[in-house]
């Protein structure tokens, strides 16, 4: 069908970033294609590259997430064993954490925390930072 051939040269357009194409292209798909059939056609197309780009908007978020984990941790996980955390904390292993931590993907998906094991990573540093600062050496 022509109709798809004109969209997906549209959707060509706009992955590449070229709007004045991309704009070109939209008022010759509006102007040519007016039937009931093709509005359909079209407004599937428009559904279907919104789920595209709110499915890339979505892991783009999750990987802005992961990298804000890393960053926060950089320092510390120099400083202190996130197996330890893992192991004491999570009952869990370090392969485990670090996959959340990294942002790995675990049977097709990005690992990630949830809240609730934010809370807890959380409440860790906090312990963890308590029994450090109770600590002094006498002699």
């Amino acid at each position: 069908m022509k109709l798809n051939k004109e969209l997906e040269k549209l959707k060509g357009y706009m992955d590449a970033g070229l709007e004045n194409e991309f704009k070109k292209q939209s008022d010759y798909i509006h102007a040519n294609f007016t039937s009931a059939e093709d509005i359909k056609t079209i407004d599937d197309f428009i559904s279907s590259v919104m789920s595209e780009l709110s499915l890339q908007t979505t892991e783009l978020a999750q990987e802005a997430e992961s990298l804000l984990i890393r960053e926060q941790l950089k320092e510390v996980s120099e400083i202190l064993s996130i197996s330890y955390i893992a192991k004491k904390y999570f009952n869990k292993n370090r392969t485990w954490i670090y996959q959340k931590i990294n942002g790995n993907l675990k049977n097709g998906k990005q690992a990630k925390f949830t809240d609730l094991e934010i809370e807890t990573f959380n409440f860790a540093l906090q312990d963890i930072s308590h029994k450090i600062g109770s600590i002094a050496i006498h002699t």
